[in-house]
């Protein structure tokens, strides 16, 4: 394991052993910023000399990849998970800010024309948004731990017509069902004879909607095999639950999503030699000889054709959660507060070492027994006594890291347990 070096003026130097930087922290000539990864600051001037570091990332919608090498040696690796609940987040924010309205300001006037946001040219929903800061938050992240001189970057490409429908080849990429339609609306309209679906014209109502079997916001896409036509009637009593229609989720959201967020990369104005995925493949199987991880592949970016590098035995581990609680009150009638803050001089989220072990406090509860679980949310205890033998080890942050050990006893087990691992939150 390495140690992280940054220099008086927060400048990244080269990573130094272990027992180089325990030297320095008992002779008083540096001090520790930082636990995961393990980072000291120098207390006296440097020469500053570095060596060249080349850092790679594997982009995604779900994980993200990150490596860096220098010297045949991997210096830093991580595996970043972003976050798949925005939307659902921002609805729920949007209710408990209405209802919190309603008690406080009864009489407010409706102010819904004031989201400027939504009206801004080239604007980003949430959700992506959220995922392409990801990726450039890892980027400073790794410039400000090493001395990095270059990038290269995997940008994925996905024929989503051929994700559709497999046998598509030739001419028949031209000739789609959508071809001689305006738009999507007319042809489900005209694939479905102009007739509701469900009442098959028995409600004598003409006006025709196209609505989507599994909602967008519930990770429904625009195609035509997720929309269905409805008169008007129908509709109405299918948005009030007076019956259900039943479809199947979008295949192509995440190839949609990495299409996106490899436009907005290259528009960043992000310095990077772009990779492609046969290169990575070809690098990571036949001359580095390793499994299939979005670590592993962040790795075999960073190297040229027929480099070997010595590999870390140890990964970090990220995920994204939001930045603060926005549910303040429980109950029929919100008479029940919450407490959002701190409870007993700490957080949700929080990396604590306890009796039971070392994990991210999941619940609180006022008798001080709190809940704690690995960064993946897997129950550690249910029940840790936070106010007996108890240490705060790093505070609350939008990204919670954990490093752990890996182990190559098997293609399917890359970790040990994340969580229980005292090792892999400490220097």
């Amino acid at each position: 394991m390495l140690v992280f070096v940054i220099n008086q003026n927060k400048k990244p130097l080269m990573p130094c052993k272990p027992s180089k930087a325990r030297k320095l922290l008992q002779a008083g000539k540096a001090k520790v910023v930082r636990n995961t990864p393990f980072t000291i600051k120098l207390l006296f001037g440097s020469s500053g000399y570095t060596q060249p570091v080349i850092a790679g990332m594997d982009t995604g919608s779900k994980v993200v990849g990150c490596a860096a090498i220098a010297n045949g040696k991997v210096l830093y690796q991580s595996e970043i998970y972003l976050r798949e609940n925005v939307s659902k987040k921002m609805d729920q924010r949007k209710m408990y800010r209405r209802t919190r309205r309603g008690r406080k300001t009864r009489y407010r006037p409706a102010r819904f024309d004031n989201r400027g946001n939504s009206r801004k040219e080239g604007r980003l929903a949430p959700s992506i948004r959220s995922k392409l800061e990801s990726h450039f938050r890892e980027k400073r992240f790794v410039e400000s731990l090493l001395p990095v001189t270059g990038w290269k970057v995997e940008l994925a490409s996905f024929d989503i017509h051929k994700i559709t429908n497999p046998e598509v080849s030739g001419v028949g990429y031209q000739e789609g069902n959508l071809k001689g339609f305006y738009n999507v609306k007319a042809y489900v309209l005209d694939r479905d004879g102009y007739t509701c679906q469900h009442c098959m014209g028995k409600s004598k109502d003409f006006r025709l909607h196209c609505h989507h079997i599994v909602f967008r916001s519930q990770k429904g896409s625009d195609a035509p095999e997720n929309l269905i036509t409805l008169c008007e009637t129908c509709h109405k009593a299918l948005h009030n639950g007076e019956f259900k229609l039943s479809g199947n989720k979008s295949k192509t959201k995440h190839a949609t999503e990495i299409g996106i967020l490899k436009s907005q990369i290259r528009k960043s104005g992000w310095s990077f030699a772009e990779t492609f995925g046969y290169e990575t493949k070809y690098r990571r199987e036949q001359v580095l000889k390793l499994l299939k991880t979005h670590y592993f592949d962040a790795v075999a970016i960073c190297c040229r054709d027929d480099q070997n590098v010595e590999v870390e035995d140890s990964v970090f581990l990220k995920r994204n959660v939001s930045k603060r609680d926005h549910q303040q009150r429980r109950g029929k009638r919100s008479e029940k507060k919450i407490p959002t803050g701190k409870l007993f001089g700490l957080r949700k989220f929080d990396l604590v070492k306890t009796e039971n072990g070392i994990g991210f406090i999941r619940g609180k509860r006022s008798s001080g027994y709190f809940s704690i679980s690995d960064i993946f949310g897997n129950k550690i205890s249910d029940s840790v006594n936070v106010k007996k033998k108890c240490r705060r080890l790093s505070a609350r942050s939008t990204t919670l890291v954990q490093m752990v050990q890996m182990t190559h006893s098997s293609p399917t087990c890359h970790f040990r347990q994340a969580g229980n691992v005292e090792e892999g939150v400490s220097c």
